[in-house]
């Protein structure tokens, strides 16, 4: 059996339209990979939306991991059996799909809408979406005070969504634009993202290896490597008592992707 070795970093990101986002430093950021497959090829239509053929999976397992860990390595080490990979094929793509629910800890300053002075938005695990729909709805922050790990979701893109102005959503601004929004540097970011409109549970991303590989004789090596600098991306709010509030969310790391010979 060929084990395909991972060291390896995927995360999305949720852009709001929002005037003044700034961004912080993940401490801890759990994704949860639900299959990972390499494939031939593919057409991308847009950043939200892609097909692949060509495919084969080298992982179907849930694994749960916190990707800003220093041991994340270690923990997808066996993840991907390289087995169903084909010799004399020429792999292009690298197609995870992950859970759309995720936990993230960490905070950074902001600059208050009232007084323009700078304040620190952590995240809050006493967050509350209320009784709105969690893949249309953004958690507030905290201002001040101490990070805890908090429960996101991956929104849905739309332009009725719905952003917390308080812990427990009571106050919140709706008509929010969200997107999937990559950066355009294909050589650090992710190509597309493709996140359903409805709560299915799951979503799928696309990474084009930084040079094909051809299958021969050898055991394939992935390496990945990531940065989680700037991984949370923070926006300004006022509750509708003129106190200055925050909503704190995920942001895309630089990801690259290379596929070697051991």
């Amino acid at each position: 059996m060929r084990i395909l070795y991972l060291i390896f970093f995927i995360i999305f990101s949720i852009q709001v339209s929002h005037a003044a986002a700034t961004y912080a430093n993940a401490d801890r950021y759990d994704v949860t990979i639900t299959k990972i497959q390499v494939c031939e090829n593919a057409t991308i239509s847009s950043e939200s939306s892609f097909s692949v053929s060509g495919c084969v999976t080298l992982g179907s397992n849930e694994l749960t991991v916190d990707i800003a860990s220093t041991g994340v390595g270690a923990s997808l080490g066996k993840y991907a059996d390289t087995t169903a990979m084909l010799q004399g094929r020429t792999y292009k793509y690298f197609v995870p799909t992950l859970s759309r629910s995720f936990t993230i800890k960490g905070g950074g300053s902001f600059t208050k809408i009232s007084d323009s002075s700078s304040a620190t938005c952590n995240t809050d695990e006493d967050a509350s979406i209320a009784s709105n729909s969690r893949h249309l709805t953004i958690s507030a922050g905290k201002v001040g005070g101490t990070a805890t790990a908090m429960t996101g979701y991956v929104p849905s893109a739309t332009s009725s969504g719905v952003m917390c102005r308080n812990q427990d959503c009571s106050d919140s601004t709706g008509s929010r634009t969200f997107s999937q929004d990559i950066p355009n540097d294909t050589s650090l970011y992710g190509n597309a993202i493709s996140v359903p409109a409805d709560s299915t549970s799951t979503m799928s991303m696309i990474y084009t290896f930084t040079s094909p590989y051809t299958v021969g004789d050898s055991v394939p090596v992935i390496n990945m490597q990531f940065g989680t600098s700037s991984a949370l991306e923070i926006w300004p709010f006022r509750d509708d008592e003129g106190v200055d509030t925050c909503s704190i969310n995920a942001y895309f790391p630089k990801f690259k992707v290379t596929v070697i010979n051991p």
